[in-house]
């Protein structure tokens, strides 16, 4: 098997690639043609034979219903013919991603046809494949998370039935001339790989229909072990087709208005044996060319940290929405500093972007409600991060006229959110006056459960922790304190401290911590898990009573051994706390759908990838609660009666 897949390679004659993966500003063919332009020439003076640039680069992946302007269309079609006029004189070849546009035809909703397409292009004429189509048209259309191809796009697939053909005779190769050899280039976009869950196998068509070489052009983004997950999927795919393969993928940030969603390049080749033979690192804006032969060595994929991986993804959308929204606001930024570890992340990740000048962090007391401690913390964060525009706004005379004019007595929960709520308009009015940008400090696991005031402490321009559960955020405050800084900005006692909201009296008596069993740096907290469960896995209610019935939920949901016996001492416990937190999560649908724009990176996040609908009031007692299955009616029973 070694022999054949290397003969799979040696027969060609070594091929001088470049992978272009390059930072794709969404929307801006005018900046990301001349950028393609410029690097297809640089290769080609380098003796690159063919460049491959990332899917959809010429006009960005994530554009919304821009996709559905026929001037925009149009537009594309000229910066497409642009680029393969202006390299005409210069021997390489260049393989790019585009929309390809029919105007004598339309999509489904009546717009210009449009193909989610890659071009091949040398020496002036674009290069037809093997059965006369001008572009390859993306196979397979991805139709979860955050993806929309098929409202835009029509697919090789559709265009098969359309035409009455069958796939195997359009998904051909298409052959370039290089160094005085025919090479069959095999051209996927994207999800054409990922075919696991499909009936049509687009590589093994290709493989059938003669092609050299794979090669899959990409906007795919970066979520927790995606990459692992790639490498996985594409060795399965080579010990199939016996083929190398190269992956080009983008870098940069894109959003969908809810979503800022990293993408981390990692651009690879692989040999016919499936092994790394080269890899781009993480978020680098760079081509880097790399002669394709059977004596390249095995490389070993570098080793990064889940929560530095997390880090960067964090870091590269928060830069991605100071570069694409609202630029003129970004002159400060400003914080509402508590002492409590979302904000204390908060401001030790801004003053790091954008540094110590450029964030105001601001401390809202009430009255004694907040303790000393929680105050000492938050002046010594400012200290520990320079940062010398530290302020603190007592909002007394706000809440108490507010409550007054409105009856609100304290200890309510109406009091509760009069706090919050003029907190929100006190950094509301700096960032105006200052022409800066306020921040969300809110986290998953709150957002989740609805923990957090709506027109208070979840507004904001920016949630860079709205997709990190609450135990992430320690994770991050840590890797901060570690790495980033190499030294202690964010204090012990921020660890150490109970979650809590101080939104009631010190020493009232009242339960102030924060009613969640939340992670921590090495642990994992179970309503954070949950919330993993709920969101990322989409579990249903019965599957929690299923696993706890059968020993099981601690290893399933990765907890420590004896948490479940820990936090409840009776399966009636177990339930009361599930219903209670459920009722919680459908509850705060509503907020969520009002959600701050925010940073994406899990599995499932919160805006337009795990995607909800405002539930119904239930008709027999008028309360809004979640929908419980006959399944988690008989297991409760069960447990009940046991």
């Amino acid at each position: 098997m070694y022999i054949q897949q290397q003969e799979a390679v040696m027969k060609l004659r070594p091929i001088k690639y470049a992978l272009g993966q390059i930072d794709v500003v969404p929307g801006r063919p005018d900046i990301n043609v001349p950028r393609i332009i410029k690097e297809s020439i640089a290769a080609a003076k380098c003796g690159v034979n063919v460049i491959v640039f990332p899917e959809m680069c010429v006009s960005g992946y994530l554009l919304g219903d821009k996709f559905n302007s026929n001037g925009f269309a149009l537009d594309i079609m000229r910066y497409n013919h642009m680029i393969v006029a202006v390299l005409a004189a210069y021997n390489i070849v260049v393989i790019f991603g585009s929309f390809a546009v029919d105007t004598t035809k339309v999509n489904e909703n009546g717009r210009y046809r449009k193909y989610n397409a890659a071009f091949v292009a040398q020496k002036g004429r674009l290069i037809a494949n093997d059965v006369g189509l001008s572009h390859a048209i993306k196979t397979l259309f991805p139709n979860y998370r955050i993806f929309d191809d098929a409202r835009y796009f029509f697919c090789l697939r559709k265009y098969a039935m359309e035409t009455k053909r069958k796939l195997k005779a359009l998904l051909k190769p298409f052959t370039v001339t290089i160094n005085g050899q025919c090479v069959k280039l095999g051209v996927m976009l994207c999800e054409d790989m990922w075919d696991i869950d499909y009936a049509q196998k687009p590589a093994r068509i290709l493989k059938k229909n003669g092609a050299d070489i794979l090669i899959n052009l990409s906007a795919s983004n970066w979520s927790w072990q995606k990459n692992r997950k790639r490498h996985e999927v594409v060795r399965d795919l080579i010990r199939q087709v016996q083929l190398p393969m190269l992956y080009v993928n983008n870098v940069g940030c894109q959003n969908n208005g809810k979503n800022f969603i990293p993408f981390d390049g990692s651009s690879t080749m692989y040999n016919a044996c499936g092994q790394i033979v080269h890899i781009c690192n993480m978020y680098q804006d760079k081509v880097v060319d790399v002669t394709l032969e059977d004596s390249l060595p095995e490389v070993q994929v570098p080793v990064v940290d889940d929560v530095a991986q997390m880090y960067l993804a964090i870091k590269q959308d928060t830069l991605g929405y100071f570069r694409t929204t609202l630029p003129q606001y970004a002159k400060k930024i400003v914080i509402g500093l508590s002492g409590g570890m979302d904000s204390a992340l908060s401001a030790a990740f801004f003053v790091r972007l954008f540094g110590a000048d450029r964030v105001i962090l601001v401390n809202m007391p009430y009255k004694d409600y907040n303790s000393t401690e929680t105050r000492g913390i938050a002046k010594t964060i400012a200290e520990n991060l320079g940062v010398t525009d530290y302020r603190v706004v007592s909002i007394d005379a706000m809440v108490d006229a507010d409550a007054s004019t409105n009856g609100v007595a304290e200890g309510t929960s109406q009091h509760k959110s009069i706090q919050a709520t003029m907190r929100l308009k006190v950094l509301a009015t700096i960032a105006s006056k200052v022409g800066g940008t306020f921040i969300c400090n809110a986290n998953k696991t709150e957002i989740a459960f609805g923990y957090g005031t709506l027109l208070g402490d979840l507004r904001g321009y920016f949630a860079p922790w709205m997709d990190a559960l609450k135990g992430e955020v320690y994770q991050l405050a840590d890797y901060m304190n570690r790495v980033v800084y190499g030294r202690t900005v964010i204090p012990e006692e921020c660890f150490t401290i109970e979650p809590m909201d101080e939104l009631v009296k010190g020493g009232s008596g009242v339960v102030r911590k924060d009613p969640f069993d939340y992670g921590h740096v090495h642990t994992i907290g179970y309503h954070d898990a949950m919330v993993r469960s709920l969101t990322e896995l989409q579990k249903e209610p019965e599957w929690f009573l299923e696993q706890y019935m059968a020993g099981t939920l601690e290893k399933t949901m990765l907890l420590p051994e004896g948490k479940i016996a820990e936090l409840f001492s009776t399966p009636e416990a177990f339930i009361l706390d599930l219903k209670e937190k459920m009722g919680m999560f459908i509850g705060a649908i509503h907020k969520r759908v009002q959600s701050v724009p925010g940073a994406h990176f899990s599995r499932a996040s919160f805006g337009w990838d795990f995607r909800e609908y405002l539930q119904v009031v239930a008709s027999d007692n008028q309360e809004l609660a979640p929908y419980y299955s006959l399944r988690f009616k008989e297991l409760e029973a069960e447990l009940l009666t046991a």
